[in-house]
């Protein structure tokens, strides 16, 4: 093949990657809250206000165009980026004399994010998209395919679900050995509740091929269900799935675990029996951004390793 044929083939192909991956400003989007913006042109200058965008943003965007993430994200407890923090990003809650005076073009907060404070940066003249709170893995790659086109990395982004797919695809084999199986389960918290159907635990757990007993029950606040011990040994779940870490008790969870695995009420509950009893870490446990391929992960294997 001619060089020069070739070399109009690399361009025309760079051209098409352009126009297809490329966000035409002015753009409008809805947020999670039903509020429209709109962005006249590509925000240089972005500050992330969830562990959600801090996730993303941080591998769809180089740091120069991040003003700041959220201060949390260097807490190894909740965070999957604390090892690997954008470089030169300055740390900041939702605190609104330190976003003013880091003079972003856009605040991504969540849709339950304190509505004073949102509306105080707003009276600012600066844009504040809040983000959906996802309970589906399919509504998740959706929210991310959503802020990767308003910061102009919808191609970034798409590789970012790429990825999310393949490591989630890898298990499938696994997963069916999973289903076939027909295991029920909980997910069991120190305040006694479990959750339900809206919530982004129930879609992970269905996504591994295990039943959430919760699901069948009545939710109160945040998707959770109650969840006594004597509805427990009712549902006699084959797995229980308890918190990897407990807020200001650095023993707490080793501590819950022992206590459920003691704990003469629960001693016939099949999960107890055959020890199939699963701490699970809170970075993964409270994740909902792409990182919940590794939550599927982490759970997949550990039930697979006790079913073969």
């Amino acid at each position: 093949m001619p060089t020069l044929f070739r070399t109009l083939i690399v361009i025309s192909i760079s051209l098409f990657s352009s126009l297809v991956f490329a966000t035409d400003y002015p753009l409008t989007v809805t947020d999670g809250m039903g509020n429209t913006i709109t962005l006249q042109k590509a925000p240089e200058r972005i500050s992330s206000k969830t562990l959600f965008t801090d996730e993303i943003f941080s591998e769809i965007l180089s740091p120069s165009k991040l003003s700041s993430i959220s201060d949390i994200a260097n807490d190894a407890n909740f965070s999957n980026i604390a090892d690997k923090l954008p470089k030169g990003v300055a740390l900041m809650g939702l605190n609104v004399e330190q976003i003013l005076s880091n003079y972003p073009d856009i605040v991504f907060a969540a849709n339950w994010s304190d509505s004073g404070v949102v509306e105080q940066i707003k009276q600012a003249g600066i844009t504040v998209y809040l983000v959906n709170t996802p309970f589906t893995i399919e509504a998740i790659q959706a929210e991310i395919e959503k802020i990767s086109q308003i910061v102009d990395a919808t191609e970034q982004g798409e590789q970012l679900l790429a990825n999310m797919n393949q490591n989630m695809a890898a298990l499938n084999t696994k997963i069916q050995d999973i289903k076939n199986a027909e295991l029920v389960a909980l997910d069991y918290n120190t305040w006694g509740t479990s959750s339900g159907v809206d919530s982004t635990w129930h879609a992970l757990v269905t996504a591994a091929g295990i039943e959430n007993a919760a699901a069948r029950f009545e939710q109160g606040s945040y998707g959770q269900v109650t969840m006594s011990k004597e509805l427990i040994l009712e549902i006699n779940p084959d797995i229980l799935f308890l918190p990897g870490w407990i807020y200001g008790d650095d023993k707490g969870a080793e501590q819950f675990m022992n206590s459920v695995k003691n704990d003469p009420a629960l001693k016939d509950v099949a999960a107890v029996k055959n020890n199939r009893i699963y701490a699970v870490p809170e970075n993964l446990r409270g994740t909902y951004s792409q990182y919940i391929a590794d939550t599927l992960a982490y759970v997949v294997n550990k039930v697979h390793s006790d079913i073969e």
